[in-house]
């Protein structure tokens, strides 16, 4: 595959640093930590236990309002519904919420729709649960944009209460509380108000997990600052040594060592394996095995979803190349990638449209027109709000919701092109002036001779890594290229060996997804190189390795 774009390299401090205690102070200097309160909060994060409403963004009255209801309705005997969503936050949420109500003694049950019967609250869905004899639906991870059916709850006499971190839409809907955040996500939302709903019935003694609040922060890519970075840093220790069947059988299944999760493992491997439920089959599938207390029953689940996400990867990978193409055929220079097709899957969109934001820098929607209705999921960039520009075109459809970052809506198949038009004109007004280079921020160039054990370990007490707590990248110029060459059953993977001018050392690097840098690599010249630092263990052997974020040949680097 070539190279679709050369990415901009963007130095962030000035100067070069070979002593240690240096590199540390820039790192920190870049992350806009500098008094030393801050400091000792970014290592030392607090107790997310002891978190409060204000430090969640929350809104007392209604929370309080909520969690006197819930505990009403666990009290007399209420039918309950935990409304979920379909991706791993929802999935997680429900699963979160579920168990405490279940553990209260509260005739609760979890419901979460199948993707293709479409995000958030339906008003069919209120009616059966309302002929069913359901009081109180609690939403997790949707309904802050459900204004209409709000409405049609209180009409039928469901008390509606909604916990969501998604962008409110411009009615706030009128339900019985609303329980809303943009701070963290909506598991980590739920795991909260568990915490309280369990303070109110102590001689239950029932203790929510905030393991699956963690996987969920990393999954759905909160920032890891703040609250989050606290939440995942605790969290990190309860995914590690979760006695939770249905996860311990995800790990069995993909080949983890629960010792070594992080968010690495977390983002790539656990959270996909969850998610992919919804995205190809019944996200009830996800839920059942985090909740199940059946070994037998956990390793038949955990089978079908890794299963599952082998078939994922091959119909994103599939679906993914015919976009492309797509994109490169039309020839044009817009701001704002838009494209639709019957062959795309709507389970599978939305990891199409981060692929072609990843490579061509610019905010993507993928449309897929399969269905009676068009779904479709975008993907963006930090200097477009993609949900801005959605709800900008509400008139066009039928629903919508998300985050500056990711959203998903559908519409009439007949309005594709109407949208196509006004979305494209609106990303043309926001991003004239913005280069659309994909960007490797790097926090400034060391020398070779600094790295070792004790460098490694100190920048793994920035972790952990993520949205806004990025792995420190560092820069070198002019190395030697010695040896070149692809690994990786297709090749994608790029190994090189380089040798530092002035000491004469080899160092070895690994660059995942860079496979297609090879042919224009030249042996006989030199490199630069944006790295983050790695950990190579092999047989006993501890050995600090480049992990290759981007390679310049040309002398052009910065």
């Amino acid at each position: 595959m070539q190279i679709s774009k050369k990415k901009r390299w963007q130095l962030l401090f000035p100067k070069k640093e070979t002593k240690k205690e240096e590199i540390l102070k820039v790192l920190l200097s870049n992350r806009g930590l500098k008094s030393q309160k801050e400091i000792q909060t970014f290592f030392s994060p607090p107790d997310p236990y002891f978190f409060s409403l204000s430090d969640l963004g929350l809104d007392e009255k209604q929370f309080k309002l909520g969690l006197e209801r819930i505990k009403k309705a666990v009290v007399k005997g209420e039918k309950i519904i935990v409304y979920g969503d379909f991706d791993a936050d929802g999935i997680c949420a429900s699963a979160v919420l579920w168990e405490t109500l279940h553990g209260l003694g509260g005739k609760a049950l979890p419901f979460i729709p199948q993707r293709a019967e479409g995000f958030g609250l339906k008003v069919d869905r209120l009616d059966q649960f309302k002929k069913e004899g359901v009081s109180l639906i609690v939403t997790v991870d949707h309904g802050v944009v459900a204004y209409q059916q709000a409405q049609h709850a209180k009409k039928i006499g469901i008390d509606l209460i909604i916990t969501d971190h998604h962008a409110p839409g411009k009615k706030k809907p009128r339900s019985y509380a609303t329980i809303h955040t943009r701070k963290v996500c909506a598991a980590a939302l739920a795991w909260f108000l568990s915490l309280s709903l369990a303070k109110k019935f102590p001689e239950k003694k029932v203790h929510p997990g905030l393991e699956l609040a963690t996987i969920a922060t990393v999954t759905d890519l909160m920032p890891l600052t703040g609250v989050n970075r606290a939440l995942v840093k605790s969290g990190l220790l309860e995914v590690r040594k979760t006695k939770r069947i249905g996860l311990l059988g995800l790990y069995q299944a993909a080949g983890i060592d629960k010792e070594k999760i992080d968010t690495f493992e977390i983002g790539f491997i656990i959270g996909p394996r969850i998610n992919v439920s919804g995205r190809i089959d019944d996200p009830m599938e996800a839920l059942r095995l985090l909740c199940t207390k059946d070994e037998k029953r956990a390793f038949l689940l955990a089978s079908k979803l890794n299963d599952q996400n082998r078939e994922r990867r091959d119909l994103t990978d599939q679906a993914y190349f015919f976009a492309r193409q797509l994109w490169l055929e039309k020839g044009k220079n817009e701001q704002l990638i838009f494209l639709s097709h019957e062959s795309f899957d709507e389970g599978i969109v939305g990891l199409v449209a981060g692929k072609l934001t990843e490579e061509f820098g610019r905010p993507s929607i993928v449309v897929s027109t399969k269905g009676e209705m068009a779904k479709a999921s975008a993907r963006s960039i930090t200097q477009f709000d993609i949900i801005e520009a959605i709800q900008s075109c509400e008139d066009l459809l039928e629903a919508s919701g998300g985050h500056p970052m990711a959203a998903g809506f559908s519409l009439k198949k007949e309005k594709i092109e109407t949208l196509r038009i006004r979305l494209t004109d609106f990303a043309t007004e926001k991003l004239t002036d913005v280069d659309l280079s994909p960007l490797v921020k790097i926090d400034l160039e060391i020398d070779l001779s600094a790295i070792d054990m004790s460098l490694f370990n100190e920048i793994q007490k920035f972790a952990p890594f993520g949205l806004d707590n990025y792995q420190p990248v560092f820069l070198i110029q002019g190395l030697i290229l010695k040896e070149v060459r692809t690994v990786g059953q297709e090749n994608q993977h790029l190994k090189l060996v380089v040798i530092d001018p002035q000491t004469k050392k080899t160092y070895n690097g690994i660059g995942f997804g860079l496979g297609s840098y090879g042919p224009s690599l030249n042996l006989s010249g030199t490199v630069d190189l944006a790295y983050t630092l790695s950990l190579n263990e092999w047989n006993g052997n501890r050995q600090v390795e480049l992990k290759i974020k981007d390679v310049k040949s040309d002398g052009k680097g910065i």
